[in-house]
């Protein structure tokens, strides 16, 4: 029985390097094809690790492994692209090393025939234990039904049907509750991670991730010679809004303001709010006259924008923009975010609703 438990070894190691290396990208939220195909071959080294280390069941002299476990696992995971390259690997290892015979030919039906089931039964709606359920009972049924043709004429058949039922089933159960553990675990990983650098409230960078993301900018700016501009922006008389409508339309106005920064900024420019209706933006390898430009882009689409509150109701904002940018209006990069905060400064004391850098204000 040592076999075995080094089947049930390689099951959980596999899960749980699967489980590591998806932390990041869940393996079955992946649609990239290079990812399924890793998957799968990675099912495939886990189904031929068990096929090396068959499992002897004591008395009758007969071997029998536990690959259908991982054929399960990929298909649960994955779905079909990878069980189908997992059932390929099966079958080519069980050519290469023990040749073309009857067992092998039933092996190759056997696994066909798996992965046809296991297609209808994902077209059905079942929730997570449902599905393995299912997908193990199509397995189980298949296997022992391979078994009981190859092995008819053996005395001890229905003993090692028996046996087989028992480890597979222990394999399944565990293989299922380790898949939920991890599961579970990677998802509270990402959503610590999303927390550690999202505004709760806006999705934008927080303060913390902006300070990383600035200081990587100033080092690539150092590094290739670029331009580097940042938009200080706040939003005008947002304390009135709080006191009059409430903190939860604030919120809304926040929420909506965060989404209109977003679209009217380029892709790869930071966004982040860095105080309570403060947001900042760094605008990469960008001059003055283009920040200039962004800057009263963003004041328009705010002040036409009509912020729903509820109720049918709708209001309307305006915000102030201070521009640096370097080297155009300092040479020192590491002044950058004082000279934006202190030309959004003079956008408010000369007013608001308007973009002003150091030596100029634009009025909207």
């Amino acid at each position: 029985m040592s076999n075995f438990f080094i089947n049930i070894l390689l099951l959980i190691s596999a899960i749980s390097l699967g489980g590591h290396l998806s932390k990041d990208t869940p393996l079955e939220c992946s649609s990239k094809i290079f990812a399924k195909v890793l998957l799968g071959l990675g099912g495939g080294i886990l189904a031929i690790g068990m096929m090396m280390y068959t499992i002897n069941i004591e008395s009758t002299k007969t071997l029998v492994d536990l690959r259908v476990v991982a054929l399960m696992l990929i298909y649960y995971i994955g779905g079909f692209l990878p069980s189908l390259i997992t059932g390929v690997s099966i079958v080519l290892f069980r050519i290469i090393y023990f040749g073309i015979n009857q067992s092998s030919i039933v092996a190759g039906y056997q696994i066909l025939i798996l992965l046809l089931s296991y297609s209808i039964a994902g077209k059905l709606k079942l929730n997570m234990v449902k599905k393995w359920v299912t997908i193990y009972l199509l397995s189980i049924f298949s296997i022992i039904s391979t078994y009981y043709y190859l092995l008819f004429n053996f005395g001890d058949v229905f003993k090692i049907l028996l046996a087989y039922l028992i480890m597979s089933a222990i394999a399944a159960i565990l293989a299922y509750y380790l898949l939920k553990y991890v599961k579970s675990s990677n998802e509270l990983y990402r959503r610590y991670k999303n927390e550690a650098t999202k505004d709760f409230l806006t999705g934008l960078n927080n303060t913390r991730q902006f300070d990383l993301i600035f200081n990587k900018s100033v080092a690539n700016v150092k590094e290739k010679d670029e331009k580097l501009s940042c938009l200080m922006i706040d939003i005008d008389h947002f304390k009135y809004v709080n006191d009059t409508y409430g903190h939860a339309v604030g919120d809304i106005v926040l929420r909506d303001l965060a989404v209109i920064l977003k679209n009217t900024c380029r892709v790869f420019d930071a966004v982040s709010r860095v105080g309570g209706e403060e947001f900042c933006i760094l605008l990469i390898d960008c001059s003055k006259e283009r920040a200039m430009d962004i800057g009263k882009r963003i004041c328009d689409e705010v002040k036409k924008h009509e912020f729903e509150i509820g109720d049918g109701r709708k209001i309307g904002i305006t915000v102030s923009v201070g521009v640096s940018a370097y080297p155009e209006l300092t040479d020192n990069i590491e002044t950058l975010l004082r000279q934006a905060d202190d030309s959004l400064y003079k956008a408010k004391q000369t007013g608001r609703d308007k973009v002003c850098s150091v030596d100029i204000c634009d009025e909207i």
